[in-house]
């Protein structure tokens, strides 16, 4: 209803002109223009909600949870002899701490075999992501055969 009389009032201010100033005139008009077209914008919506059809459907966001258990390997007794991988995510500092410890286990344990997997397969390096990305990096540290995986997640 409202949007008729504004175009009303439009229409005879065309009509009248003359009565106003140029400036007042075109103050007017473009007033109206906008009231016309924002009473048209906000007709809109509510014609085509009310011609579709809405459909729902009802979901439950819980996921459901597959468990699975992994056997933990065997503790070891002794680090002689073993191969002990060395893995470094790419955080600050992370690298120092693991050289540090290859030091120190190369003199503790002079038969120990030390891979210290950052310099092996660089592209193990940093936080994976992604299950394939984390699959293949521990495809990747796996086929170096370690008996233990000393991981560093320094900052």
């Amino acid at each position: 209803m409202t949007a008729i009389r504004e175009t009303k009032c439009f229409l005879n201010l065309l009509r009248d002109g003359a009565e106003h100033s140029n400036q007042g005139r075109v103050m007017f008009i473009v007033k109206h223009i906008l009231t016309l077209g924002a009473a048209l914008l906000l007709c809109a919506p509510a014609a085509q909600a009310a011609e579709q059809a809405q459909e729902w459907e009802l979901v439950q966001p819980m996921g459901v949870i597959q468990q699975s258990s992994v056997q933990p390997a065997k503790p070891l007794t002794s680090l002689e002899g073993k191969t002990i991988a060395l893995r470094w995510n790419g955080k600050n500092n992370g690298d120092v701490v693991l050289n540090h410890l290859a030091e120190r286990l190369a003199r503790d344990y002079p038969t120990a075999k030390l891979v210290k997997v950052y310099e092996k397969d660089v592209s193990t390096i940093g936080i994976s992501g992604a299950n394939s990305e984390s699959d293949r990096m521990t495809k990747s540290i796996a086929g170096m055969k370690p008996d233990l995986v000393i991981a560093s997640q320094c900052d």
